[in-house]
């Protein structure tokens, strides 16, 4: 017998696919995988995309099955947005791992992407084999504002969310050539990322920024298992009065929760290590990793 469907009825299964489809995290990430051998997964900055770790997939891919994550709402990537993103993309990641059946995988982020490797280990305390963040920290806003907490910075946090929500793609791209120039130490390298960060979603930007202000992973991080490696830097605040030992301090405290946590500062790079340092970076981390 030849089977009619009606239109609502096709609809009604496609609402069902993509309801699907999100409740197993494909609308918070997509994925590119490159590589073979043992399972790492890399996590983008804000304004970023998967696109930041190019040399770094080009170093591992031979020793590394690499899972390069890049964010909904980034890069051109459609928005899935909602008042708790952050943790939506920490628990699409550990859904990920599962249904991908990823045996112990390392998870590497920069940045934001440190943040929220920070975050998913202290969820799956067993699931990862080791956690780096490249300058990513649990709670950022006690650098700017010692003794803040969450509840403390949220009024801040809510004005910065206000004012990046409503830029445009120009202003985006104009914003980030002179923060980047704080940040990356070549001029080709600040206008790469620049272009990358006029693609993205600004109102999803606004919600990272705002979450991650907020949120005090601090307390939650005690709860990881894995070895963990924060690497720092400081060079571009050494007119404001960061030091070495200061910053080397600072980022200690962060992770003083977590039992297996080693930092590193390097004392010449800027927030993106892998493009002012990449020789220092990867012999870090190798021998972390090692």
């Amino acid at each position: 017998m030849k089977r009619i469907y009606s239109l609502p009825a096709i609809g009604l299964l496609l609402s069902f696919l993509l309801a699907n489809l999100i409740a197993n995290g494909q609308a918070h990430f997509t994925v590119n995988v490159t590589g073979k051998g043992k399972p790492m997964i890399l996590i983008h900055g804000l304004y970023c995309t998967g696109e930041v770790w190019k040399e770094t997939v080009a170093h591992y891919q031979d020793r590394y099955e690499c899972h390069v994550v890049t964010l909904a709402g980034f890069g051109g990537n459609a928005p899935a947005l909602s008042d708790h993103f952050m943790e939506d993309v920490k628990n699409d990641l550990v859904a990920y791992v599962k249904d991908k059946k990823l045996k112990k995988p390392v998870i590497m982020g920069h940045s934001m992407g440190g943040f929220l490797s920070f975050w998913t280990a202290a969820s799956a305390p067993d699931m990862f084999e080791k956690v780096i963040a490249v300058d990513g920290l649990p709670f950022l806003s006690v650098l700017q504002s010692p003794g803040a907490t969450g509840e403390s910075m949220k009024p801040m946090a809510e004005n910065m969310k206000a004012a990046m929500a409503k830029q445009t793609p120009e202003q985006i791209k104009n914003n980030q050539l002179r923060i980047l120039a704080s940040m990356i130490s070549s001029s080709d390298r600040v206008a790469q990322v620049a272009e990358i960060a006029s693609k993205a979603d600004p109102a999803t930007q606004a919600e990272v920024m705002y979450e991650m202000f907020a949120t005090d992973l601090r307390p939650q991080v005690a709860a990881i298992q894995s070895p963990v490696l924060l690497l720092g830097a400081w060079s571009a605040y050494k007119d404001y009065g960061a030091t070495h030992d200061g910053s080397l301090a600072a980022y200690q405290a962060q992770v003083s929760n977590i039992k297996n946590a080693r930092v590193a500062i390097n004392d010449t790079a800027k927030h993106f290590i892998f493009y002012d340092e990449p020789a220092w970076f990867f012999e870090t981390v190798d021998g972390f990793l090692k």
